[in-house]
């Protein structure tokens, strides 16, 4: 098998998992309303960038 489809399988095992945590986290966070949609879109079609872009906005929406 090419290194690179190794690469895209691992890519996405690697985002299934982490899609899987971030939208459990989300869920916890906000309950359910229309205003997580938006987020679900993200996290689960922008692998790897879509949970990352809800983490770091997490973050820095505590911050505040």
């Amino acid at each position: 098998m090419p290194p690179l489809v190794i690469a895209i399988i691992v890519l996405l095992v690697v985002h299934y998992f982490l899609a899987i945590a971030t939208i459990f986290v989300l869920m916890k966070d906000k309950g359910l309303v229309k205003a997580i949609i938006p987020w679900n879109l993200v996290i689960l079609l922008v692998p790897i960038a879509g949970p990352i872009a809800y983490w770091t906005y997490k973050l820095c929406t505590r911050k505040k």
